[in-house]
C-alpha cells in the first residue's frame, strides 16, 4: 500500500501562484483509492517514480480532511495568519515517513531536523558529523521569528545563519532557548491559585525574586526558583521546554530536597561555585525575610536570618582569600 504525505498551500486568492503559507497535514486517510474518492487528481508534476495527488479547496472545507486538533499548525494560520482564500492539499506519495529537514550555513555544513510542527516538535541543530548542539522545541524559534509554520522556519534559518559556521550553533541554542516570557507562562498557571501563608498569590513571591535578579539569567531562574520544589514539574520537562541547561543546573541547587537539612542545602549552594543559583537565593532569601517579618511569622524569620547570615559570611570569607 502506498504511503502519502500531506501538505496544505494557502494562497492569498484564486490568481495567486506562490503560496503565503505552508504546513504539513496529520490525519488524512493515506490509502490510494481513498484519496481518489475523496476527490484528489494526479499530480501533473509528480516526483519522478512516484504517483502524487493534489485537489483544490476552500479553507472552510479543510475541516473535511483533517482534524484542526490534531493539526495546531494549520489552526494557527487560520486564525492568526492573513486570510487566504485558496488551499491546494497535496498528497505526496513516499516510501517512508517523509524526514523534514534542511542544510543551511557555510557549505551547507549545518543541518536541522524537525520532528513534526506541533508546538513542542523537536528541532535538533548539528554540523553534519556531531550529535546536536541544538535541540529545542519548535515554539521556541516560531516565537523568536515571530512566524506560524515549520516552513518559515526552515527558511529563516537559511537566510538568518546563510554565513554561520559549525560554531556557531552554541549561540543559535542561546538565542532561540525559552527565556522569561515562557517562564512567567509557566509559573502562572502552576501556582495560579496558590496562596502563601498570609494569603497574597504565592505567584508575588517569585516575581519579586525576579525583578530582584541584576541580570537575565538571574530573572529567569528567579522566576522558576520554586517550580519544580513546589509542584509536579521536573527538570526534564524544564529541558524539554527549551531552557538551557545551566538554567537547569542553577534549578538544581536551588530545589530544597526535603530529606537533606536546610543548612546542608545553603551550604551546597554557597560551595558550588555557581554565581546565579548564589545570587537567586539572597534575593529569595531577603524577600522571605520581608514577608516574614511583616506577617508575624518569627520561625520562618530565624531560618532565613541563619542561611543569610551563613551566606554572607561564606561570601566575605571567598572575598578575603582573594585579595
Amino acid at each position: 500500500m502506498q504511503m502519502y504525505d500531506f501538505i496544505a498551500e494557502l494562497f492569498v486568492d484564486k490568481r495567486s501562484e506562490k503560496p503565503l503559507y505552508k504546513t504539513h497535514i496529520w490525519g488524512i486517510p493515506g490509502d490510494e483509492e481513498v484519496i481518489r474518492k475523496l476527490g484528489f487528481i494526479p499530480d501533473p508534476d509528480s516526483t519522478p517514480m512516484y504517483t502524487d495527488y493534489l485537489k483544490e479547496i476552500r479553507p472552510h472545507e479543510l475541516s473535511r480532511f483533517c482534524s484542526l486538533e490534531d493539526n495546531p499548525e494549520l489552526t494557527s494560520i487560520l486564525l492568526e495568519g492573513k486570510q487566504c482564500r485558496k488551499v491546494i492539499l497535496h498528497a505526496y506519495e513516499t516510501e517512508v515517513d517523509m524526514e523534514i529537514g534542511c542544510q543551511f550555513g557555510i557549505e551547507d555544513t549545518l543541518w536541522a531536523t524537525f520532528t513534526g510542527n506541533k508546538p513542542n516538535s523537536r528541532v535538533r541543530i548539528s554540523n553534519m558529523y556531531c550529535p546536536p548542539v541544538v535541540d529545542l522545541p519548535l515554539r521556541c524559534f516560531k516565537e523568536k521569528m515571530g512566524v506560524l509554520t515549520l516552513f518559515e522556519v526552515m527558511d529563516r534559518l537559511k537566510k538568518t545563519y546563510a554565513s554561520a559556521w559549525p560554531e556557531n550553533l552554541q549561540k543559535i541554542q542561546e538565542e532561540y532557548s525559552s527565556g522569561l516570557d515562557r517562564a512567567i507562562e509557566l509559573v502562572s498557571f502552576a501556582f495560579a491559585d496558590d496562596m502563601d501563608l498570609d494569603g497574597n498569590p504565592q505567584l508575588l513571591h517569585m516575581s519579586a525574586v525576579s525583578c530582584a535578579g541584576k541580570n537575565d539569567d538571574e530573572r529567569l531562574v528567579g522566576m522558576l526558583h520554586d517550580l519544580v520544589e513546589d509542584t509536579d514539574w521536573t527538570f526534564e520537562r524544564l529541558l524539554a521546554e527549551g531552557f538551557p541547561d545551566r538554567i537547569i543546573n542553577s534549578l538544581k541547587l536551588l530545589t530544597h530536597d526535603k530529606e537533606t537539612p536546610y543548612m546542608d542545602y545553603v551550604k551546597n549552594i554557597c560551595e558550588s561555585g555557581d554565581k546565579v543559583a548564589l545570587a537567586v537565593k539572597i534575593n529569595d532569601l531577603n524577600h522571605n525575610l520581608k514577608r516574614g517579618r511583616a506577617g508575624g511569622h518569627w520561625q520562618h524569620v530565624a531560618k532565613h536570618e541563619k542561611a543569610l547570615a551563613y551566606i554572607q559570611e561564606f561570601i566575605e570569607k571567598s572575598n578575603d582569600e582573594q585579595r
